[in-house]
């Protein structure tokens, strides 16, 4: 792999990481309602599912997930039902509030449930398979070490990615803060969130059928 391909691949990762999109939209969810530490949690659990890519790219088996493509929609399926799911609870959780609170800082279970959410918008996102199966494999010079290149494409894209990620987290966890002057403020960014992760798993389940075999 020569400097002049990495530094393409470089520029390319930093637009698709830029460029607000599932990953963007479902950090920017967990700042707004937990804070921003929780969204570091779900920007790690985004990053942890696009290694798994890529060590299934590596070892050649996410071209065999694309043509048993039912195995994915299923996986896809999961994702949606869960991200609804946690969406739907939210909002109604958000109607039973009588009064505001303090959210507490994210706890072990919350860290968990943040990064598990990162995770598995990543994890059954479409998108990112074709990313790593139709576009990865020509910054990879076939002539080449393989494995050496996998791992260098793949530091780049997690050291970037989550910073980028964390950027958008801290930004969007500024907002949380706002509702210590407004005591009806907490109740509508629970719905917010949890509209983005309804978005999120609505998202998903339209693009059931963008893999076909």
């Amino acid at each position: 792999m020569t400097f002049n391909l990495w530094l393409t691949y470089l520029l390319t990762d930093l637009l698709l990481s830029f460029t607000p999109g599932p990953a963007v939209l479902c950090v920017s969810s967990q700042a707004i309602k937990y804070g921003a530490k929780s969204s570091y949690f779900t920007s790690m659990g985004i990053c942890t599912g696009n290694l798994v890519y890529y060590i299934l790219s590596a070892l050649g088996l996410s071209a065999m997930i694309l043509t048993y493509a039912f195995i994915f929609n299923y996986i896809k399926l999961a994702g949606a039902i869960y991200l609804l799911g946690m969406g739907i609870l939210m909002i109604f959780a958000s109607l039973k509030k009588k009064q505001a609170k303090v959210v507490e800082a994210p706890t072990h279970q919350k860290a968990f449930k943040s990064f598990l959410i990162g995770f598995i918008t990543q994890a059954s996102n479409p998108k990112a398979i074709i990313f790593f199966v139709a576009l990865l494999p020509q910054f990879v010079n076939p002539n080449g070490n393989i494995l050496v290149q996998f791992l260098i494409l793949g530091a780049t894209n997690i050291s970037t990615e989550i910073f980028i990620l964390m950027a958008y987290g801290r930004i969007a966890s500024r907002s949380k803060h706002l509702s210590n002057s407004n005591s009806r403020l907490p109740k509508w960014i629970d719905r917010l969130a949890g509209s983005i992760l309804i978005g999120l798993g609505i998202n998903l389940l339209l693009m059931s059928n963008d893999i076909k075999k």
